[in-house]
This record gives C-alpha cells, sequence and structure tokens, in this order.
C-alpha cells in the first residue's frame, strides 16, 4: 500500500513538473548586423538580428516613441557635461573627543550647511555657515560613536565618517 501512495505522489508531481515549463521570449543567438549606407543622398541604418521572436515595430506621438525589440536605435550623446559636485577636505583629529576641524581643499564661495547624522540616520547636529576655508565643530554635547558628516556647499557636497571617542 506504501509503495501504490509513494508511486501515485511521484507520478502526479513528475506531471506537474513537465507542464510548468514553458519558454516565454527566446533568442536562438545574439548574433546581428548593422550597416549604413547612402542612396539617392538619403542616409539609411539597417539592422537586422537572427533569432528574434517577437514583433517588431514602433508607435510614435508627439512626446514619445516606444520601440518593440531586441533591437534598438543607436544613441546618439550630442554633449555631456561633467560638473564637479564632489567638495575636498580633511578632517582631523578623527577619531575626535570634543570637536573636529575641517579644512577645505577648494575656495568656498558659498555658505556651508552642515549635517552630523548617527548610524540610525537620524540628524544630531546641524548647522547652517558663512563660506570659509577652515571650520571648526564642537561636538561635546555628542555620545562616544560613529556618525556620519555631510557638508553641502551650492550643488557641492562632502561626505565622510567621523568618530567619537
Amino acid at each position: 500500500m506504501k509503495k501504490i501512495s509513494l508511486l501515485i505522489v511521484f507520478l502526479c508531481m513528475s506531471i506537474s513538473t513537465c507542464f510548468s515549463q514553458k519558454i516565454m521570449r527566446s533568442t536562438i543567438s545574439s548574433v546581428g548586423a548593422s550597416h549604413s549606407f547612402t542612396t539617392n543622398g538619403e542616409k539609411y541604418f539597417v539592422q537586422q538580428s537572427v533569432g528574434q521572436l517577437s514583433v517588431i515595430g514602433n508607435f510614435q506621438s508627439s512626446e514619445i516613441i516606444l520601440r518593440q525589440g531586441f533591437i534598438q536605435p543607436p544613441l546618439i550623446l550630442t554633449k555631456v557635461i561633467l560638473e564637479e559636485t564632489t567638495i575636498e577636505a580633511i578632517i582631523y583629529p578623527n577619531p575626535f573627543e570634543s570637536s573636529v576641524n575641517i579644512k577645505f581643499s577648494d575656495i568656498m564661495n558659498e555658505s556651508l550647511s552642515i549635517f552630523i547624522y548617527d548610524m540610525l540616520g537620524r540628524v544630531v547636529y546641524q548647522n547652517d555657515r558663512d563660506a570659509s576655508q577652515n571650520v571648526n565643530i564642537n561636538l561635546d554635547t555628542l555620545a562616544s560613536a560613529q556618525y556620519v558628516l555631510h557638508i553641502a556647499s551650492g550643488n557641492k557636497q562632502f561626505k565622510a565618517t567621523i568618530i567619537k571617542k
């Protein structure tokens, strides 16, 4: 009797797993090619893919273009703007006992917003100061622990970990 029930359970499990396998999307390979050519003064760009099993097409409105399929048109970047958003600074002493000094390498032209967070993300110190190359922060009231220092000036910022003894 045990053998028959075990056989029935095994048979049911085998059948259910066989029917659960279904391929939703598939690509036979990732082989493809792109080519651009000019005919009668018009430039054309052609792409092809082997093994794409989905419909290829697009929808265009005044604001967006949606494309189907694995092949997408090449992305053309016209301009890349890299703006320096970090502030270089030296913190000393670290670990500290009562106050911490910050010396900025960059010239600070805008006011400084200083935040200190505990390890739970709570703001334990907040202060706004005029632009200065050297800052001294008195942190006598803080408990001995590890903190995150965040200083923002305009669109630039500085982050560091500080430790109170």
